[in-house]
């Protein structure tokens, strides 16, 4: 983890930049991964910046794109005082200031390969972390970008689709379609974000860079773009799973194959701990909290009553694991790595 700075104040984390970084990538695998997974095939071991595991029949991969420093407050936590969260981080072994990180899911069906959002990318990606990391990552893993079929997007803020375009202007996926919730399409090629995102609580750099990857990145994959109504189907065996509060249209994703379902979040959850063992607590990047908190425990709910493995975007490196219901609130059970 992560120690504070001596004096962390929010005028000092916004100025270093730290509001900017919603996520990042743990290079290093931590003691947890997938349940039941097994590596695909010989030709690299697990860690180094991917990890391998199974969705049935499909072959998975999640795939580190950075990390960085992000304060629990404001940024994860909007509406809890410093006396409510600071013996909640003491009894987690947490310091105010965490490494957070994002990973990117690439799925194998048999039919085609899946990436599902693509980070921060190589134009914002080094203001916020250790980034960028994505494309050297998927390479390591055997995954050439020019490889994906399709890019589904979970919504429109900058650490999941800054990774379309490189700073060449070429796309990073040259020949993949894009998939998206129409209606978060529509929003953020729209004009009421600009408006929206200004008049929001987030500081005034995210605002700037949530605005410029929606003008910069979206356009340029416009004519390559499918849109799918909010929980329909994306392609055989997956599924949007509608989630909205975080942006008008979040969703999840499910992926489904023979028996086995798994869930890839989104940002429904940011944190195991502020978000699952509190999911009253809100961060400042929510578009409607309220509507937010109804998604997270009612996607929360469902994936701890149907035991579903899920994958949390920024939660630590590689991600996957199960929800457990406690009380009125929630546990997270990080899956058992397998080597």
């Amino acid at each position: 983890m992560m120690k504070p700075p001596t004096t962390l104040t929010r005028r000092s984390v916004f100025r270093a930049g730290a509001g900017l970084a919603v996520a990042a990538m743990a290079t290093r695998p931590t003691s947890a991964q997938a349940e039941g997974a097994r590596p695909a095939g010989a030709e690299a071991p697990n860690g180094d910046g991917f990890y391998r595991f199974k969705i049935g029949d499909f072959q998975a991969t999640v795939i580190s794109d950075g990390y960085g420093p992000i304060p629990i407050r404001p940024i994860f936590v909007m509406n809890a005082s410093e006396a409510e969260v600071a013996p909640v981080l003491k009894a987690n072994f947490m310091q105010p200031v965490i490494q957070v990180t994002n990973n990117i899911l690439v799925v194998d069906t048999g039919r085609g390969r899946i990436v599902v959002d693509s980070g921060f990318g190589e134009i914002r990606g080094p203001s916020f972390g250790n980034f960028p990391a994505l494309e050297a990552n998927l390479r390591r893993a055997a995954i050439a970008p020019e490889s994906v079929d399709l890019v589904v997007t979970s919504h429109g803020h900058l650490d999941h689709i800054g990774g379309f375009v490189t700073k060449s202007g070429a796309l990073t996926f040259p020949k993949a379609q894009f998939v998206f919730v129409d209606a978060e399409w529509n929003y953020w090629t729209g004009s009421r974000y600009e408006s929206e995102i200004d008049s929001s609580p987030m500081p005034d750099p995210f605002k700037k860079a949530t605005i410029g990857a929606a003008r910069d990145n979206l356009p340029p994959v416009a004519e390559r773009s499918r849109f799918v109504k909010q929980g329909g189907e994306i392609t055989t065996g997956v599924h949007y799973v509608a989630a909205p509060g975080h942006s008008p249209s979040h969703a999840a994703i499910l992926f489904t194959s023979g028996n086995e379902q798994f869930m890839h979040m989104g940002d429904i959850a940011h944190h195991p701990v502020t978000s699952l063992q509190h999911p009253d607590w809100t961060p400042i990047f929510d578009y409607d909290p309220a509507q937010a908190i109804k998604s997270r425990k009612a996607i929360l709910s469902r994936v701890a009553a149907d035991r579903i493995m899920v994958m949390g975007y920024h939660f630590p490196f590689p991600a996957l694991g199960h929800v457990v219901r406690r009380g009125a609130a929630y546990h997270w059970e990080a899956a058992q790595w397998v080597w």
